[in-house]
């Protein structure tokens, strides 16, 4: 194994963020014998295997690379000697695992493709997760898009923050998928702050994977069409996952397919709340979407009674030489969906805004002809232990208008943080507990908790 060590690190750093989230730490004694270290990772394995679900960022350091594969060790930046070491670090050294030091801030500037196959993961240990951040240069520009990929790229047990570290101005944009057929993937990540989208895709065939992480804060209060998860920009991708996660604060959409048609879609196991949109589905051939919880999801109301608007928002697929829609095979089951009461009463204050019924009527012929499973739903309100309050005077203003344009009121509150300073603090984050004694507690298709894992286990 070779390990490449990027230097000239400023002893005078210091982080934005103080994260201290608890890992399982597994010290190996430095011996020379493979075939021990190779015994030592099989028993962790096993000794862990059993602890799922297991909490967010939580580390159980098993992950040993195959042989040979290139570690490449990247040092901080202090944001004004030494900027975009991560993004230097890939065009270098080229398809590697890079292991950024916890506790340090790698700042991004200007525009940054990573056009390798790589793996951005935290390094050992129980220290604060590295925080990837932008900076606009010295003239006090900023880059529309943090990160472009031209390879397929993980990240593993990092923070990111699209707000300028300089300025505190927010991101349009954080990833985008410049070619076909790119992997991206989320493992245990805590990711904030956007206007336009997240996640981007600029050609066909992206597979996007989201696992154990919390995705916060996309949003654009002028115009809150944006404020996205996932874009395809009408771009078919062939797979969308996102599952065990959290998500919440977005003025959009959790997946906008703009027509597109996806192989493969699943969302399982994920605590969703106070997203603007509803969940509209255009198109996925095949789709599993169960055990969530989404709460205050697609507040932006209808504004026709007839036909009624529909959370489920299903679209019929034209046949063509590529898609048969005789194909289509969706599962929406064992899910909560509901809307807490201060929403529900603004439909009573201001008429013109039409509650959304969960089916429109495709998503009814599709049942008809077993093209779709729709079960077990439920709509129980949850009380969870450390929620962000909803941000009812944006919300009253967007129902009052009608939807006409928020531009004048885009100075509402609708971001959200736990203590007021930038990044987040180990045990400060917002929580999402709900009691045992609710019909959510075992109403999983495993008759389990509904909602991401690390919140009731």
């Amino acid at each position: 194994m070779s390990t490449t060590y990027i230097r000239e690190r400023n002893d005078n750093m210091k982080t934005k963020s103080e994260l201290s989230y608890k890992t399982i730490e597994i010290r190996y004694k430095h011996i020379n014998k493979a075939f021990v270290k190779l015994f030592l990772g099989i028993v962790a394995i096993l000794l862990f295997a059993g602890c799922e679900p297991k909490d967010i960022f939580e580390e159980e350091h098993t992950n040993i690379p195959p042989t040979g594969q290139k570690i490449v060790r990247v040092e901080p930046d202090d944001g004004v000697t030494r900027v975009n070491s991560l993004p230097k670090a890939t065009k270098e050294n080229g398809d590697a695992v890079y292991e950024l030091e916890r506790g340090g801030v790698y700042y991004l500037e200007g525009k940054n493709v990573i056009s390798h196959n790589v793996t951005i993961r935290a390094a050992y240990g129980t220290q604060s997760l590295p925080t990837i951040q932008p900076v606009s240069d010295a003239q006090g520009a900023l880059n529309s898009d943090m990160l472009r990929f031209e390879g397929n790229v993980t990240f593993e047990n990092v923070y990111v923050n699209g707000k300028d570290a300089a300025s505190n101005n927010i991101m349009q944009r954080l990833f985008r998928l410049d070619k076909k057929n790119l992997s991206l993937r989320f493992k245990g990540c805590f990711v904030e702050n956007c206007r336009n989208f997240c996640i981007r895709t600029d050609n066909s065939g992206s597979k996007v994977y989201i696992d154990n992480s919390t995705f916060r804060n996309f949003a654009l209060t002028s115009d809150p069409a944006n404020g996205r998860l996932f874009d395809s920009r009408g771009n078919a991708p062939d797979t969308i996952s996102i599952t065990n996660s959290t998500i919440y604060n977005l003025t959009g959409h959790i997946i906008r397919f703009d027509g597109a048609v996806a192989n493969y879609v699943e969302v399982k196991n994920n605590t969703i709340y106070n997203v603007g949109y509803h969940f509209r589905i255009d198109y996925a051939m095949k789709a599993y979407i169960e055990n969530n919880i989404f709460a205050n999801v697609g507040w932006k109301a209808g504004y026709k009674a007839d036909p009624p608007p529909a959370f489920w928002d299903l679209k019929e697929l034209p046949k063509s030489d590529s898609y048969d829609p005789k194909d289509i095979k969706i599962y929406i089951r064992n899910n909560n969906v509901y809307t807490d009461q201060a929403i529900k009463a603004l439909y009573t204050k201001y008429p013109g805004n039409y509650e959304r019924i969960p089916l429109n009527s495709v998503a009814q012929t599709m049942i008809e002809d077993g093209r779709l499973v729709y079960e077990n739903n439920i709509s129980e309100v949850l009380t969870f232990d450390g929620a962000p309050p909803l941000p009812m005077a944006y919300i009253d203003k967007f129902f009052e208008i009608l939807n006409t344009g928020m531009s004048p009121w885009a100075d509402l509150p609708f971001y959200v943080d736990e203590n007021g300073a930038d990044g987040f603090t180990n045990n400060e984050t917002f929580t999402f507990r709900y009691p045992s004694s609710t019909v959510s507690a075992t109403a999983s298709t495993t008759n389990g908790p509904l909602g991401a894992p690390m919140w009731n286990q």
